[in-house]
């Protein structure tokens, strides 16, 4: 073996999976975070199987409260009036209000809840565009988390007015509270992610099975995000499309003989064998240079150059899909994970954009109709692939967002908001119900009238779950069980009386 690639594999040796596949530039502002390398395990597994989480991030806040409504009449009426009346789909008049209508529809989407045997409050039904979500709940397969939003501890609204502390900061802002949820720690904005502690954690306790290179933990499908930031960690980025091999160089090696691509593959290599002075120059060499290791690991096993481990269920047109682009990628390579035995665990994040409807609600195939099409029908064929591999119980789905939107309407949409729904999906999910209560003294599905008690005027909920106990319990399925290591990821943990909410075991 030659110097330099002998001074790759130390590169290697060193760093913990931290390039972005194919566009390493694309990391080019965190790599002031990499001043100290997560060491790769190499020991025994610690762990019996495998597992995957999947962030599934609806950027822009989605107005959740059109995507489960109550189904009795009391409430229903009270939801009405607070959505500023029923939209008029024959005069396309959204003045009249957010409320969906009625009919056959909407009782085709009818759920009970499993967590209330009470038939009077028991009844929901979902938004008529999200017909694959009422099947996997009602086989049991996805759960509600009702009221979660960022919070410093448990409030009401008495709380909220008697002290700033009580509650986050920078309420209502995209920026922050999109940081919050992704660090789930309701603090500075400066904090690492909860998915990039917890894939470090693992990696700690022996989940990353791979060498020369190790295979990361974390793994994004949507660029950069916060999320997956760890302490001494950034995410290996990948394509919807694959793996992107660079061009005019050999990857990674050369054969027949001498040619120009051998020439600059020569050359490359010893750009990323020399020491650089400069921190930054020095960590771009050794993002770029496992970049390129990953690909030789992975590339021949990927899009475009293989589809061996591409899923062979039917899935949506992913060019009209961004989410299901995303999520087929993801299940590929979950596919190619654990057929290869690269990690006994994984964190995925995907996003999809274009849920800030302050205008356009009902607008065609920008509103947000069309978009919980795209959420529905991405999920239902990501889950459909997880049972045609076996790992619909070792995989779980769930997703994020900024916050609701308000209750009222502005007249052509919604604004920002607090407490919101999310789903979660999985066959480890404890599903067909909704869990709606998190130790707190908010509790059960919120009254939605504006004028309740811990309700702003416009219908801005003030969340009875708090992000740090949706994301502790998940990270503890994860095998994340340590109290020392789950308040270390989750500084606000302690304030809240449960950091397990049981509804994926």
């Amino acid at each position: 073996m030659n110097h330099t690639r002998k001074a790759r594999r130390e590169f290697l040796r060193r760093l913990c999976c931290v390039a972005a596949g194919g566009g390493a530039a694309a990391l080019i502002p965190q790599l002031r975070m990499l001043g100290t390398a997560l060491a790769a395990s190499s020991s025994t597994a610690a762990f019996g199987d495998y597992r995957a989480l999947v962030c599934v991030y609806l950027q822009g806040g989605n107005d959740s409260w059109n995507l489960l409504v109550p189904f009795d009449a009391a409430r229903f009426n009270v939801y009405t009036a607070s959505r500023s009346g029923t939209y008029d789909a024959v005069t396309n008049n959204i003045g009249l209000g957010l409320t969906l209508p009625t009919g056959a529809q909407v009782a085709a989407q009818k759920v009970i809840d499993g967590n209330d045997a009470s038939s009077t409050t028991n009844q929901y039904f979902l938004h008529p565009n999200l017909p694959e979500m009422t099947a996997l709940f009602n086989q049991q397969k996805l759960a509600f988390l009702v009221n979660v939003g960022t919070l410093v501890k448990p409030i009401t609204m008495a709380d909220y007015n008697a002290s700033a502390a009580n509650h986050p900061a920078q309420l209502f802002s995209h920026s922050d509270q999109t940081a919050q949820w992704n660090q789930a720690a309701s603090v500075a904005t400066g904090r690492p992610g909860w998915g990039g502690l917890c894939a470090e954690k693992l990696t700690a306790l022996g989940a990353n099975l791979s060498s020369s290179p190790t295979i990361p933990l974390a793994i994004s499908i949507s660029g950069s995000n916060r999320f997956e930031i760890g302490a001494n960690s950034v995410p290996y980025q990948m394509s919807p499309n694959g793996l992107a091999a660079l061009s005019g160089v050999c990857n990674p090696t050369c054969s027949g003989g001498a040619n120009s691509n051998g020439a600059r593959d020569a050359a490359l290599n010893n750009l990323l064998a020399e020491t650089y002075a400069s921190d930054f120059a020095g960590e771009y060499n050794k993002v770029f240079a496992n970049a390129r290791a990953l690909y030789a690991t992975l590339g021949t096993d990927l899009p475009p150059l293989s589809s061996t481990y591409v899923p062979a269920n039917t899935w949506p047109n992913t060019n009209n899909n961004a989410l299901a682009a995303q999520l087929k990628s993801v299940a590929t390579m979950i596919n190619l994970s654990k057929s290869k035995d690269y990690a006994s665990r994984q964190i995925y994040f995907v996003q999809l954009g274009g849920f800030d409807l302050h205008s356009g609600f009902y607008s065609g195939n920008t509103g947000h109709a069309a978009l919980l099409t795209q959420v529905s029908q991405a999920l239902d064929a990501f889950y459909a692939a997880m049972v045609s591999f076996g790992l619909q119980d070792q995989v779980t789905l769930f997703t994020a967002s900024d916050f609701a939107r308000t209750l009222q309407s502005n007249g052509s949409g919604s604004d920002h908001a607090w407490g919101s729904v999310q789903m979660v999906l999985g066959g480890a999910v404890n599903g067909g119900k909704l869990y709606s209560d998190g130790g707190g003294p908010i509790a059960g599905f919120p009254n939605q009238a504006l004028n309740a008690p811990n309700n702003f005027a416009r219908g801005q909920i003030i969340p009875g779950i708090g992000v740090e106990q949706y994301a502790a319990t998940l990270a503890r399925w994860m095998g994340v069980t340590s109290p020392t290591d789950l308040g270390g990821m989750f500084p606000n943990l302690a304030h809240f009386s449960s950091s397990n909410l049981g509804f994926v075991s």
